[in-house]
């Protein structure tokens, strides 16, 4: 993945000999998406300039995608062309395209609406999924199988390091034995700044991506055997 968002000079230029044969866009799937798919354009914009030989498709996927966003954009029509009507946002300049989904992925991804996924190009990206949480953690239940059987990188975030310690109980719980940890879970360096204070109990305070972990389903290597 690194290598795709970060790929070598190919000497590309705006003239007719500078033309190059591009890499398929990096897919990040932003699943069971609140707030993230109504931030201004403009933030998702930086992407462009971290990674900026680099194609990137933002998919936001879940029932709250489009809350309170109505009069901006009016949910489509499903039609054969477009069954789960999808609402493209194409004209991000030259590097980016944003499409969202007002429905679940396991949904989508029974359909093979997504397939086949690469994991040199692919990833799921969850933020604050509460996965372990009483009130979310059945909302996973169909997705998470689904998930691990991609082999395509899933990077989670928490609000507290309680909170991220339950997705990772919960994940093992349901999937002990099934998926590899790609990165140790601990503090996310580029988590929000600002604390969150529960006006029910002072006690819980919080802040937005305070954690990070990724994981993936289990990958059986062939291993040689003498004979």
């Amino acid at each position: 993945l690194r290598y795709s968002l970060h790929p070598p000079k190919s000497g590309e230029s705006t003239d007719i000999k500078g033309l190059r044969v591009k890499a398929p866009p990096v897919r990040i799937f932003i699943l069971g998406a609140r707030a993230e798919s109504s931030l201004p354009r403009d933030v998702w914009l930086q992407l462009q300039y971290m990674y900026p030989q680099a194609l990137l498709h933002l998919i936001f996927i879940g029932p709250e995608s489009m809350a309170n966003r109505d009069s901006e954009f009016p949910l489509p029509e499903r039609t054969p062309e477009n069954p789960f009507g999808g609402i493209v946002e194409d004209r991000l300049g030259g590097q980016m395209k944003i499409t969202t989904y007002v429905d679940y992925f396991h949904t989508m991804n029974k359909a093979q609406y997504f397939g086949p996924f690469d994991p040199y190009l692919d990833c799921f990206m969850l933020f604050h999924p509460g996965l372990g949480h009483p009130a979310s953690s059945h909302e996973w239940e169909e997705t998470l199988p689904q998930l691990l059987e991609t082999k395509v990188p899933i990077l989670c975030t928490g609000y507290t390091q309680w909170d991220l310690e339950r997705d990772i109980n919960w994940v093992s719980e349901k999937c002990a034995g099934e998926f590899d940890v790609l990165l140790e879970p601990g503090e996310n360096i580029f988590r929000s700044l600002r604390w969150d204070l529960n006006d029910q109990d002072p006690h819980d305070v919080s802040c937005g991506n305070w954690g990070l972990w990724a994981f993936r389903g289990k990958r059986y290597e062939a291993s040689f055997v003498k004979e």
